[in-house]
């Protein structure tokens, strides 16, 4: 039994500055059939480039703005560095009811922001936890709201496929 699968390009974008040929208006696209799964209560896992290459990959909470998937981190974590120093980035999200229905993101951070990150994590604690705030914050935490702009989106329905074989 098949599944539909699709895989949606677009030339990478970086916080450098590129010319003209080396990007493109157009951005990638997440299926608005597998939206739920940004604003559902499954983990993601981020994955990001250490300074040697090897890659670092952590469960966390996602977020999005249209497209662009939002990622709330401690700015002294390993992960923060990473994607500062290496902006390029990937997140898959599982639905928790059928495996076989999942995003696959690979993008490029395109911002991120010390601002607003309590109240961000107050929302994410709602929809996580059930809880009005952020129950593990502390005093001096620093955190920051990371913007990945999507360069690739491959996805699986877990729909049965209608193409025979």
């Amino acid at each position: 039994m098949g599944t539909t699968r699709r895989r949606l390009d677009r030339a990478p974008t970086t916080l450098h500055v590129m010319s003209e040929a080396q990007t493109q208006d157009s951005a990638a696209r997440i299926p608005a059939a597998l939206m739920d799964l940004l604003e559902g209560d499954a983990l993601g896992h981020l994955a990001t480039v250490r300074a040697n290459g090897t890659p670092h990959v952590t469960p966390l909470w996602i977020d999005h703005e249209g497209d662009t998937v939002l990622v709330n981190v401690r700015v002294d974590r390993v992960k923060a560095a990473n994607m500062r120093e290496r902006p390029a980035v990937a997140i898959s999200i599982v639905d928790p009811r059928n495996s076989y229905r999942y995003l696959a993101i690979t993008g490029v951070v395109n911002s991120w922001s010390e601002e607003g990150w309590r109240e961000h994590m107050d929302k994410l604690s709602r929809r996580y936890m059930k809880v009005d705030r952020y129950p593990w914050s502390f005093p001096g935490e620093r955190r920051a709201i990371f913007r990945i702009e999507p360069t690739h989106v491959y996805f699986e329905t877990g729909e049965a496929s209608t193409t025979e074989a």
